[in-house]
């Protein structure tokens, strides 16, 4: 009888389980957690620096959310669920005489996932109210536009390698040059009752519309002649912005 008490009273020891990063970044080990049974891992949320996912310095201002959606083998599988740039490196895009134009709406993605997606757009000079009303605008449209023609996991890619900030400063280019591009924040919504925005409840002139169905033309021709190429280069003349993001982000 005591022998069984004592057995009883025994202390459970905790057992270190590992957290997998998503496909996208080659499911390398990005942690470990301390819990009793690997089943435990599931549902849980861990905040990670970008740089600890691609080995890179230079993507060490980006703040990752994961979550553990599957365990298999002791091991917890993660889903992205967004990123956020810190706020000092986005201080850094801001300067005296340019206008920093910014926004936050929702879009659904082919695969029926909303996203809140934040974008950052920082002009050469000063524009006005008129000009930045417009790029809001020309921004929200081709978001959703885009966003709709492509999966969830596939629109994280397309931030991750800088095809959709080339895609969206080049439309707003048109509206006045613009110096860096960015998704400054973007998320995953999985609250019920929320209602993306769509092309359609946006005014789009003809002139957008054929510009717009050009630049993912192009996109589309680019990935086929160069799959392993995730960031595409563009022309200087096309959008200025894509320089500056690799001169600023990826020099960081």
């Amino acid at each position: 009888m005591a022998k069984e008490t004592a057995q009883a009273l025994k202390v459970r020891k905790k057992k270190w389980f590992s957290i997998i990063a998503p496909p996208m970044f080659r499911e390398i080990v990005v942690g470990e957690i301390p819990l009793y049974e690997s089943e435990e891992m599931k549902g849980r949320y861990v905040t990670i620096n970008m740089m600890n996912l691609t080995g890179n310095p230079k993507n060490q201002h980006i703040s990752v959310k994961l979550r553990i959606q599957e365990v298999k083998e002791g091991k917890g599988y993660t889903q992205l669920l967004g990123f956020e740039m810190l706020p000092t490196s986005v201080k850094r895009f801001v300067r005296r005489g340019k206008s920093k134009i910014d926004d936050s709406f929702i879009i659904q993605t082919s695969d029926k996932k909303l996203v809140r997606i934040k974008p950052l757009l920082i002009t050469n000079s000063a524009a006005k109210n008129s000009a930045v009303s417009n790029i809001r605008r020309v921004v929200r449209n081709a978001l959703a536009r885009y966003a709709l023609k492509i999966t969830y996991d596939h629109l994280i890619e397309e931030i991750f390698t800088f095809k959709l900030q080339k895609h969206v400063g080049g439309l707003a280019c048109k509206v006045t040059p613009i110096k860096t591009c960015e998704i400054r924040s973007f998320a995953l919504v999985e609250k019920e009752g929320v209602k993306p925005i769509t092309p359609k409840e946006i005014q789009t002139t003809p002139e957008e519309a054929e510009l717009a169905e050009k630049f993912e033309g192009e996109d589309e021709k680019e990935s086929e002649k160069k799959p392993e190429e995730g960031n595409g280069s563009g022309s200087e003349e096309e959008f200025e912005a894509e320089v500056d993001y690799k001169e600023t982000t990826n020099g960081v």
